[in-house]
């Protein structure tokens, strides 16, 4: 089939979404689907330009930065878009069109079926449903009835976690919301078997490394993420790891408008020796992290389904994570769950109890392979886009 997918995300502009975005054009693409994803253009990208099997076309429009952007630089992309949506429809005559973020890609789906017939199907990343948000309250407020009638026209709405569904459905429940999880590509990191092999040997390890715990947090350094909530427990923490004679250290990966803020904290608590700040790492670059880490943090306020997270699961990391979006699906027998505020207490119980970290780490690793590849995420957007084709869905 022909496959268009709108978002104003794609790597490496953008954060978990973006990510999920072109792992799915990959898979796609991979079983032999024609897919163009239509995105935004930054600094050092191709206005058009084919990787693997993807054709991906970039809007220039207003990004000023490459990991965030505001609702005024969604609204250009939004506003440049179509011309080329269009184009791309007379183009290709797509089969099926799958949009990444109701907002700002929705409308240019809703164009689209009103003007060549083109169903869309609607993949929410949570800032794109009312009420995810603080920051957009009013922008909700005002477009709250326009989304409404995207969602209306949809051919399918889909979230990527229970707890996602039940957002959507709280501000539209006159139409089905499917799940469907991300994934996680094993192949993107360069020995994931690895990290478990190396953590399973501590007793080898020099004597440094045995007594050193490294927590590591990826993700956008925004509000939302919570980690300004982890910070003022790491005292305690690195406290209680010295009075067993061992040293604990948070490890930051990501940069965001918030992270200026978040350094604050560390100076104010003065925790300088305990959490260190990496900034913006590349893909290539993050297997280092995650094979060097011991427990993944992750103290958000909101999400979808976190790929951070499932990354650190595919490295065997055990996980300590807020009662969010995703982490029902994400977090069984191989985390803990627990407010951001008690952070330290379920820390401080697997860096005591290193049999129960690796047996965790264990189960992480195996949910990965059992449920969250990529290819089967996609093989069920395949089925749903079939579906909608054959005009079987009821």
């Amino acid at each position: 089939m022909k496959i268009l997918i709108l978002s104003h995300e794609y790597p490496p502009v953008g954060g978990g979404g973006a990510n999920a975005c072109m792992n799915l054009a990959r898979e796609y693409a991979a079983v032999g689907h024609s897919v163009v994803v239509l995105s935004v253009w930054y600094q050092g990208l191709s206005n058009d330009e084919t990787i693997g099997a993807v054709r991906i076309v970039r809007i220039h429009a207003a990004r000023k930065h490459p990991e965030h952007c505001g609702f005024g630089e969604m609204l250009d992309f939004l506003l440049k878009a179509v011309p080329m949506a269009k184009k791309l429809e007379e183009t290709y005559r797509f089969d099926i069109c799958q949009v990444f973020f109701a907002i700002p890609s929705g409308p240019i789906a809703y164009i689209l079926k009103k003007k060549y017939g083109l169903p869309y199907v609607i993949r929410f990343g949570g800032g794109d449903i009312p009420g995810f948000q603080e920051r957009f309250a009013v922008v909700y407020k005002i477009l709250g009835p326009f989304e409404k009638q995207i969602w209306k026209k949809a051919d399918a709405l889909v979230a990527n976690s229970e707890g996602l569904r039940k957002l959507a459905l709280a501000f539209y429940d006159k139409k089905e919301v499917l799940v469907i999880p991300n994934g996680v590509d094993l192949r993107a990191f360069s020995d994931p078997d690895k990290a478990q092999k190396e953590r399973s040997a501590d007793s080898e390890q020099p004597e440094n490394r045995r007594n050193e715990l490294r927590l590591l947090f990826v993700s956008r350094l925004i509000e939302r993420k919570g980690l300004q909530f982890l910070l003022p427990q790491m005292g305690e923490i690195r406290k209680r790891c010295a009075a067993a004679g061992k040293s604990v250290v948070l490890s930051v990966v990501g940069d965001g408008p918030y992270r200026e803020e978040l350094e604050r904290i560390v100076r104010e608590y003065k925790i300088e020796d305990a959490v260190r700040f990496y900034g913006q790492k590349s893909k290539a670059e993050l297997p280092l992290y995650y094979q060097s880490a011991d427990i993944f943090v992750f103290p958000s306020k909101k999400e979808g389904m976190p790929n951070v997270v499932l990354e650190a699961m595919s490295y065997g990391l055990p996980i300590v994570m807020t009662p969010c979006e995703g982490s029902a699906e994400l977090v069984t027998n191989n985390g803990i769950v627990a407010p951001a505020e008690e952070f330290s207490k379920a820390i401080m119980e697997l860096i005591d109890d290193p049999t129960k970290r690796r047996c965790l780490g264990d189960h992480s690793r195996r949910n990965v392979e059992r449920f969250f590849a990529w290819n089967k995420t996609a093989g069920q957007y395949e089925a749903l886009f079939d579906k909608i084709i054959t005009g079987s869905m009821r």
